[in-house]
């Protein structure tokens, strides 16, 4: 059954009304952009079996090296796969790749992007590369949003603590970097561990957002290793909080037991829908809390 849209949080519609929530948006959400590239916007795993085709064509790694890429794959271990991998492919061969696949010429955002900028949300979190939400946010309103990397944290954090009205537009903080600057996408283990232990604006950045806003987590499986890394890092933050975050995941994908433990443990609620081809189920999730906007 799709998402009760009759009976969503109290919490989170509130949070829509009084310009409180901040959307964190994953690489699912991508999926809903217009494009004929058929190769665009991949998932981690696409995106990791890509890079192992295109090193293996470039003969950067041997038949034996990709067939043990896509093992460390099948068992979740994407982040090394990936570590590999840029290691072996040139830098710029490297960045055009990730241009090709995350700005493809001909894209468009989906319906559910021009929905989220609707939301009059002051913030907007993604870890997508991708240049989808800032699109959207110009296609609708004709001017173009801030937009920062996890490389602007102090600037996020001024941001946070100014008086800074909606009519300047929401900031759009690319937490794991953008593919206008691929070259500093966070993409490899190293890259994560240096954006965790040597970026310590990033994380108390961060933790301000979670423990001041309402997040709502759309596009992600929790088992995505970016979100994973995200909520494993900010789980004192999380944990510790007196009301609830929200991730909307397919139905079943959690037990009783995971989403217990993710309640206690990160602070976070499922909301849960039995998906349909293309998810409209997030489109209509999105749609309705903008009905909770105030109107300019």
């Amino acid at each position: 059954m799709p998402i009760d849209l009759d009976k969503l949080p109290k919490r989170l519609t509130q949070a829509a009304k009084t310009f409180n929530l901040v959307p964190l948006i994953g690489a699912g959400i991508s999926r809903h952009a217009i494009t004929a590239n058929t190769e665009a916007f991949p998932s981690w795993r696409e995106l990791i079996h890509r890079l192992a085709r295109a090193a293996r064509e470039l003969q950067s790694i041997q038949a034996e090296e990709e067939a043990q890429v896509q093992h460390l794959v099948e068992r979740g271990r994407y982040l090394m796969a990936a570590e590999f991998l840029k290691h072996q492919l040139p830098g710029g061969f490297l960045d055009d790749l990730l241009r090709q696949w995350f700005r493809p010429t001909d894209a468009l955002p989906g319906s559910i992007h021009r929905q989220l900028v609707k939301l009059r949300c002051h913030l907007i979190l993604t870890t997508n590369y991708d240049t989808l939400l800032e699109d959207a946010y110009a296609k609708e309103f004709g001017k173009v949003p801030t937009t920062m990397t996890f490389k602007q944290a102090s600037d996020v954090r001024d941001f946070l603590q100014s008086e800074r009205p909606w009519i300047e537009g929401p900031l759009i903080f690319k937490i794991h970097g953008s593919a206008t600057s691929p070259a500093d996408a966070v993409l490899g283990e190293m890259d994560y561990r240096n954006l965790l232990y040597r970026e310590p604006g990033y994380r108390l950045v961060l933790s301000a957002i979670f423990v001041t806003k309402v997040v709502l987590m759309l596009g992600f499986s929790f088992a995505d290793p970016e979100l994973t890394l995200l909520t494993e890092s900010l789980r004192e933050s999380l944990k510790h909080k007196s009301s609830p975050d929200y991730i909307v995941l397919p139905k079943d994908e959690k037990g009783s037991v995971e989403k217990k433990r993710l309640h206690e443990d990160y602070g976070l609620e499922v909301i849960e829908y039995d998906p349909t081809e293309n998810h409209p189920e997030l489109l209509q999730l999105v749609e309705r809390l903008a009905t909770y906007v105030p109107p300019q």
